[in-house]
């Protein structure tokens, strides 16, 4: 809170300039991304793969993964994924500013987009819970919040569905997967999660939330011991996709 007013007293005084193209905003409301860059987001089509936008020639069976052969995640525990766009600016810009500098305002419009990304995707809108991937209690503490429960919330506002911060945990703390291969991502995060709650995710169906769709690896582990505790299916959502390595 006293972040938050910190920023709003500052922003009061000295008028912020867009964190993408660095120009002066002139309208407030949307966050430190002004709205001639939100307007110049790329997102993905309704047939498009989600990680790198090719329109497919043919559309997956329903709740298979929305992506062409060469982005197929192989063994991935979740049924689908969707994302707001490919992870370039004004996205990235304004994940790295939720991420990295507390900077809560672009939740609203984050949050916006992704759920228009799903304005005509039927298993999505009929999930049951909507679960964040979760931080190690450690990382939590050191940034003050989970960026991703963050996005979790405002889209569980807007649909009305719950979600809950406590079901899933990470069993250990783990090496930033930035600088990691696909292998190593993969080994990083095995069996880094835990279900604490099973019986609330037990029948249901579950959208799992991340910032940045990589290899795949993390959200992937993490669906995995949903399953595992009986969930029906797990729905990726993330805010942006990165190109395969």
């Amino acid at each position: 809170m006293l972040k938050s007013l910190t920023h709003s007293l500052l922003n009061f005084i000295f008028p912020p300039f867009c964190a993408s193209c660095h120009q002066k905003i002139l309208q407030s409301g949307s966050g430190l991304i002004c709205e001639a860059c939100w307007d110049s987001l790329e997102r993905w089509g309704a047939q498009s793969c989600q990680r790198c936008g090719q329109k497919l020639a043919a559309v997956p069976e329903a709740q298979e993964p929305l992506l062409c052969p060469s982005c197929r995640i192989p063994d991935w525990a979740c049924s689908d994924i969707r994302a707001i766009g490919p992870f370039k600016a004004p996205l990235a810009d304004a994940i790295h500013l939720l991420k990295y500098s507390d900077r809560r305002s672009v939740v609203k419009k984050l949050s916006h987009f992704m759920e228009q990304s799903l304005a005509e995707v039927a298993h999505y809108r009929e999930a049951d819970l909507i679960l964040a991937v979760p931080l190690h209690p450690a990382r939590k503490r050191e940034r003050g919040y989970n960026q991703a429960q963050l996005l979790a919330q405002a889209l569980g506002k807007t649909w009305n569905k719950l979600c809950p911060e406590n079901i899933i945990s990470r069993a250990r703390h783990t090496q930033t997967q930035t600088k990691l291969n696909r292998q190593q991502r993969l080994e990083n995060v095995k069996d880094i999660f835990t279900v604490k709650k099973p019986e609330l995710v037990k029948g249901k169906s579950v959208i799992l939330i991340d910032d940045v769709l990589t290899t795949g690896a993390t959200i992937g582990s993490c669906a995995g011991k949903l399953l595992e505790a009986g969930a029906s299916k797990v729905l990726a959502l993330t805010a942006a996709a990165a190109p395969l390595d």
